[in-house]
């Protein structure tokens, strides 16, 4: 340590010390004064000699006592600006000890004639006025920040644990610049009631009216465990007043549940569609990647590159991410590397259709789990390259799963989608098959192959919310495609977990169906973005419907004709049992004719052949058209 820091040591020591040296007195001369106040109210304020000789006698004593307890359990150590109802109780216990103390004194010292009363009156002064000197500069930043000008009148929603600590730290630290002036929750008991001196004024429903009677700038939603259904409810009232609204996190970004002002951010869409944690064992997962090399295709994806991250964090012993962007790749790096794991990782550039690649790949890598995300996934464009869906998320499909079986791979899971269900796009029906593939291998296989279904993730490359907000920052419109359009929506991480869990918990040969809740309108997603960002829909922003798009249907499901939701252990994870194809050499011979249509060109062979495949895909009349305009303006197919 160098003289500087040294010196700087002594500085703080001695600052230190002269603090509790300033404290200690304060202390001393209140105890002082508790004690002789107690004399003076005894005897209204005309002490006899005798008692006046008898005072004299024993304050020292007094006073030193509990100066001697104080230090003892180092109550002044303690800054008096934030001090708590716990401090209060620390002196209240160091003060009762010292209160015995002077008694036993006072008996071995034979002190006769010692008013008792006086004993009793002096301890609840020093309790006052030792607790008072304590609480003084709270109480002075908080009349103080009554009268300050340019801070924020902020109420909060929630009388609970989250709403406590909100105000708490407001009141501590006037520099936050908020001022807690009301509490409004749907608990009618917590009604009339007050933290830290903040009034419980109302329910949900008088939220408008308590708004602009205390003249509130902003509104702190503090009710981290409300669910998506009462966190819409709760933004629907804000939106109501003018004034600026912000919540604490949901429960999954909370760490040991605290909540902090600094956490505060504006609402996400996220927030009224998923605020329930999903519950997974990650011991158990950690356990079964324990030792494991995996391979994620697509990995430069959404769902890849939050595969990824989760994997990586669960510490197998090799990571191998696949993808044939190369952009896609180049961030995925930049994110893992901040991922604190002891975990060897690489990243490759490969396209699933390269088989002999792909087949060194696992030649030099003994690959035991493949998580396959690779595909193409937008629905519209696919209607216009049905032959390079076919080729990717089929055949692509195809060449992984054989592979895999080839280098006796453990277990294959493939991420599939809501639109493979009773398919009318060629993007869902191809996806539906690449479904059938494992569904038919696995009577030869091996490996264990499992299909991981679900709908919309928030916040994909290309996915409505991101396109929403875009058209929003541009001043709208923001189109729909049908006011009664409804999607199923999860979050990236949510459905990552799930697939994680349902991978663990596969022994091959399964379709797991992720629960997705209830679908939500899209045109109510689009209202909502506009207000969360301060505007009004069809005001400040025009929501224009533009029809639906080639293969698009208005309602998505997650269960075929032919299946039977079955539970599983785990409550957010479902087994799709149906009439599956359990014979390869039939369907290799279907995949076979598909495959030759689609290297052919041919979009309306590559239709009857899904139609043959997938006797439930009923294509849309929009797509059709859409394939006759492309071929009359003669766009060029292929990549």
């Amino acid at each position: 340590m160098n003289n500087s820091e040294l010196q700087e040591n002594r500085s703080l020591r001695f600052a230190f010390s002269k603090t509790r040296i300033i404290k200690t007195l304060i202390d001393g001369i209140l105890i002082a004064l508790a004690y002789t106040l107690a004399y003076l109210i005894r005897f209204d304020f005309n002490l006899p000699d005798v008692h006046m000789q008898i005072l004299e006698k024993t304050i020292l004593i007094a006073v030193l006592l509990n100066i001697v307890f104080l230090n003892f359990f180092r109550i002044n150590q303690s800054q008096w600006r934030y001090s708590s109802i716990q401090d209060l109780i620390n002196i209240l216990g160091v003060l009762t000890l010292g209160w015995i103390a002077f008694i036993i004194y006072l008996y071995f010292t034979n002190s006769m004639g010692f008013p008792r009363s006086v004993l009793t009156v002096y301890w609840l002064l020093s309790l006052l006025f030792l607790g008072g000197i304590r609480f003084l500069p709270r109480m002075a930043l908080k009349i103080r920040g009554s009268f300050t000008s340019g801070l924020k009148r902020v109420l909060i929603i929630g009388a609970g644990d989250a709403g406590e600590m909100i105000i708490r730290q407001i009141i501590k630290d006037p520099k936050l610049g908020y001022m807690p002036v009301a509490i409004v929750d749907d608990n009618v008991k917590k009604l009339k009631t007050k933290i830290h001196g903040v009034p419980v004024l109302g329910t949900l429903k008088d939220l408008n009216h308590i708004v602009k009677k205390s003249r509130i700038d902003e509104i702190i939603i503090a009710t981290p465990s409300a669910n998506a259904s009462e966190m819409r409810n709760i933004v629907l009232a804000c939106e109501t007043t003018d004034a600026e609204f912000k919540t604490v996190p949901g429960p999954k970004e909370i760490v040991d549940g605290k909540v902090e002002v600094a956490q505060l951010r504006k609402v996400k869409v996220e927030d009224l569609l998923d605020r329930n944690p999903i519950n997974i064992d990650l011991d158990q997962i950690k356990k079964y990647l324990n030792k494991k090399i995996v391979l994620i295709t697509g990995a430069g994806g959404s769902i890849g590159s939050e595969l990824a991250r989760q994997i990586l964090e669960l510490q197998p012993e090799k990571l191998i991410c696949l993808d044939r962007s190369e952009n896609g790749l180049f961030y995925l790096e930049h994110d893992l590397n901040q991922v604190n794991s002891q975990t060897n990782y690489t990243t490759i550039v490969a396209d699933i259709l390269d088989k002999n690649k792909v087949s060194r790949i696992f030649d030099e890598n003994k690959i035991d789990i493949i998580f396959h995300a690779a595909a193409y996934k937008h629905v519209p464009l696919m209607e216009l390259h049905p032959d390079e869906a076919v080729i990717n998320n089929v055949v692509g499909t195809l060449n992984m799963v054989q592979i895999a079986e080839t280098y006796h791979a453990e277990k294959f899971v493939l991420i599939s989608t809501d639109k493979a269900v009773n398919p009318t796009s060629i993007m869902g029906a191809t996806k539906r098959v690449a479904e059938l593939v494992l569904q038919s291998y696995s009577a030869i296989s091996k490996t264990a192959l499992v299909t991981v279904r679900f709908g919309n993730v928030l916040g994909s490359f290309g996915s409505v919310v991101p396109l929403f907000q875009k058209q929003i920052a541009r001043g709208g419109p923001v189109t729909i495609t049908n006011e009664d359009m409804t999607r199923f929506f999860m979050t990236i991480p949510e459905a990552v977990k799930l697939i994680l869990q349902a991978a663990k918990m596969s022994s091959g040969n399964d379709i797991y169906v992720l629960d997705m809740g209830e679908p939500i309108k899209l045109v109510n997603i689009a209202k909502r973005l506009i207000k969360l960002s301060g505007l009004e829909p069809y005001k400040d922003i025009a929501i224009k419907t533009i029809g639906m798009r080639p293969g698009e249907k208005i309602h998505e499901e997650l269960w075929n004709r032919d299946e039977v939701p079955l539970k599983t252990d785990h409550p957010k994870i479902s087994s799709a049992i149906g009439n599956h194809y359990n014979h390869w050499d039939l369907m290799s011979q279907k995949i076979a004719a598909l495959v030759e249509m689609a290297k052919a060109r041919n979009t309306d062979g590559i239709i009857n052949n899904l139609k043959r495949i997938i006797p439930e895909y009923t294509p849309t009349d929009g797509a059709e058209s859409q394939r006759q305009l492309k071929n009359t303006k003669n766009i060029l197919v292929g990549q």
